[in-house]
């Protein structure tokens, strides 16, 4: 009995080992598949130069099905504008309610005293409309519209984005797979890569479809020749006098103060001077009696050694 009860337990051990094995191996195996497709992918997407992709990527299919399918044509409008007014802030006042009446902004503006320049983004829904309407502002010297089809560059960037995304997914599914840290480093150093170039991407996408749905017109208006706007008119002789006399008396009051400056810290320091210069070389002259006895000092002495030198020994 107690025999049979021990090769009982050897046989369950035995069966739990070998199911812990197979477990292993299939783990194993399922981990070598997912590096082994990582690195399929990787070398799939080795050849993305920017412009386009591997004709071998996965994405092939349905970038083929889409290119079946018609496309919601891109444009990029511009359109410049310059006309001839008879004021300059009225026409300013103009534009901006033109402006917010397309739901567009100002991007950048200047005036000077004959001349005005706007550069407005308008939505391209309304662009006709709003050429038309500006151009009633005042007298048309040039007008000009352009646009630019970019419908070929909007959808390929749209699907390198989406390629991307996909990618990008499918790495982090292998990362979770890794068996090592290796596997680990070099799946995570793809992703970043991928990630970097997809936020480039997004980037320019951005940008591009800011182009398409608003469009730029610059608006820029002139005076007739030889006239100059109301608020920039040449004072007149009154007010030219009362500035002038403004400056003169200011002018006074400034040399005043600058007199009285002097007066008060420049006698001081020239009293300083003319006592330092009586007491040393004045009257006084003590540096000049010092300077004096000195000298004779030295005469006398020079005479003295004259004397000695002529004396017969």
């Amino acid at each position: 009995m107690k025999k049979l009860l021990f090769v009982t337990i050897i046989a369950v051990a035995m069966l739990a080992l070998a199911a812990l094995f197979a477990s292993c191996a299939k783990k194993s195996a399922s981990q070598s598949k997912a590096i082994e497709a990582f690195r399929e992918t990787a070398d799939a997407t080795s050849a993305f130069t920017g412009t386009g992709y591997n004709p071998e990527s996965p994405a092939k299919a349905e970038n083929a099905k889409q290119s079946t399918q018609p496309l919601n044509r891109k444009i990029i409008f511009n359109g410049t504008i310059s006309l001839e007014v008879e004021s300059l802030e009225k026409t300013q006042a103009a534009v901006q309610k033109w402006v917010r009446d397309f739901g567009g902004y100002i991007s950048q503006s200047y005036m000077d005293g004959t001349s005005a320049n706007f550069t407005t983004r308008i939505p391209s829904s309304s662009f006709d409309v709003a050429m038309e309407q500006a151009s009633s502002f005042g007298k048309i010297l040039y007008k000009n519209i352009e646009s630019t089809d970019v419908t070929d560059e909007f959808y390929d960037l749209q699907t390198r984005i989406e390629t991307k995304k996909v990618l990008v997914e499918r790495l982090q599914s292998y990362l979770k797979n890794a068996s090592s840290v290796k596997d680990m480093m070099e799946i995570e150093t793809r992703v970043n890569d991928v990630t970097s170039d997809l936020e480039t991407m997004q980037g320019q996408m951005n940008r591009l479809s800011g182009k398409i749905d608003f469009a730029t017109v610059t608006i820029t208006v002139n005076l007739p020749p030889k006239k100059i706007e109301e608020y920039y008119k040449v004072p007149d002789a009154k007010e030219k006098a009362k500035d002038l006399f403004c400056g003169l008396l200011t002018f006074l009051v400034d040399l005043f103060f600058i007199l009285l400056y002097i007066i008060l810290y420049g006698a001081p320091i020239v009293l300083v001077i003319a006592l330092i210069y009586w007491l040393c070389f004045g009257k006084v002259g003590l540096l000049r009696k010092l300077f004096g006895k000195l000298s004779v000092r030295k005469d006398k002495s020079s005479s003295d050694q004259e004397q000695t030198a002529k004396t017969p020994q």
